[in-house]
């Protein structure tokens, strides 16, 4: 195990700044999830740490060791690709046992490995199958016992469960998460499924178009996200955001938000600016019974209502605002019905319309 360091590492492709001055620290036997959207540089950031590619500036450190311009075959580091990559002329016992070979590891080494590693992920049953009679899990399933059979010093993962489809998604999570706890080891997963991130990390760095936004713990991180952008990528689903103004009526401020009216008041000293964006998390929102204090409400209509798996994801027109709220059970509601959702003020969030920074939690002040 080792901790990496990426310090101000840039990368340019055709003139295109895909990577620029990233900063973060990975520690030691950590599990850390690059978490970005689609484009943001993370595929490109686990090339440069496993050294596939190299950076036009900055330094890659594994420990105390600079690695920058050192090669991959340097750096016993494993990596899983989005796409399973499997050999298919291979069985699945030569396709795990393929990185030993390679080094000329002794057969009887090659043999006890490969059953330790595929005891690991349960894969021990089909050793002898070719990759097309595999399933996409287990196929996944294959491709990390490659990766992990190499005992590296850091093993990296990029986005190895998107190419699944839900159900199987959802199970091989708590198998990665079993899987990790068991190995040990400093991993370095990209993700742009924040479930991903919540599932199995215990630390994050939010990467969007190629600059780190923040860095922390998940639990830090998704309870207080530096600007409105973090707040959308390391949430599922995005936090909601609404236009809001600031009106002052002698000593008291109000946030008005299309005539729902909230008192900061206790907030009147970071509130220097006019406009602001006022942040509600689509799990905050409930269906009020009337007997909760300190609410704010919003009368809506039901544009349409998702059910995955168990839970259930309903969209609604609030004048002309669009809401998500997660509901942790199915439930099938009409387009076009009409219904109330409030949200506790407790559990706001007040960010600049001019820059999008947080300013503050209603509940809680932001230093």
């Amino acid at each position: 195990m080792v901790s990496v360091k990426v310090l101000n590492a840039s990368k340019k492709f055709d003139g295109k700044k895909v990577l620029d001055d990233v900063t973060f620290e990975v520690k030691d036997g950590s599990f850390t999830s690059i978490l970005g959207p689609v484009g943001a540089g993370k595929t490109t950031l686990l090339r440069i740490i496993a050294g596939v590619e190299f950076p036009d500036n900055g330094s890659i450190y594994f420990g105390d060791k600079d690695v920058t311009m050192i090669p991959a075959k340097e750096r016993n580091v494993a990596m899983v690709y989005q796409t399973f990559a499997l050999y298919p002329h291979m069985r699945v016992f030569d396709n795990i046992a393929s990185p030993l070979a390679i080094r000329g590891v002794p057969k009887t080494e090659i043999e006890k490995r490969v059953k330790e590693v595929a005891e690991l992920l349960k894969i021990g049953h089909l050793l002898s199958r070719y990759p097309r009679e595999l399933s996409g899990g287990e196929a996944q399933r294959v491709a990390i016992a490659r990766a992990l059979i190499k005992k590296a010093d850091v093993y990296l993962f990029d986005e190895p469960l998107t190419n699944l489809d839900y159900k199987i998604r959802e199970s091989m999570r708590g198998e990665l998460r079993r899987i990790f706890r068991e190995l040990g080891g400093t991993i370095i997963y990209a993700a742009s499924d924040p479930l991903d991130t919540f599932t199995m990390a215990q630390y994050v760095v939010i990467l969007h178009r190629g600059k780190v936004l923040q860095t922390g713990t998940v639990e830090e991180v998704y309870f207080n996200p530096k600007n409105v952008d973090v707040s959308r990528i390391l949430a599922r689903p995005p936090m909601n955001l609404i236009d809001a103004e600031l009106k002052v009526r002698g000593d008291k401020y109000i946030l008005d938000m299309k005539g729902v009216e909230i008192d900061v008041s206790h907030l009147k000293d970071l509130l220097k600016e006019k406009e602001y964006i006022v942040g509600i998390r689509p799990e905050h929102l409930f269906f009020p019974t009337g007997e909760e204090r300190k609410v704010i409400s919003f009368p809506s209509t039901v544009i349409v209502t998702e059910i995955e798996g168990s839970e259930s994801i309903i969209h609604l027109d609030w004048e002309g605002c669009k809401l998500m709220m997660y509901y942790p059970y199915i439930k099938r509601l009409a387009p076009g019905e009409r219904l109330i959702v409030s949200a506790k003020l407790k559990n706001l969030y007040i960010f600049s319309k001019k820059n999008g920074e947080l300013i503050a939690r209603y509940s809680r002040e932001v230093a």
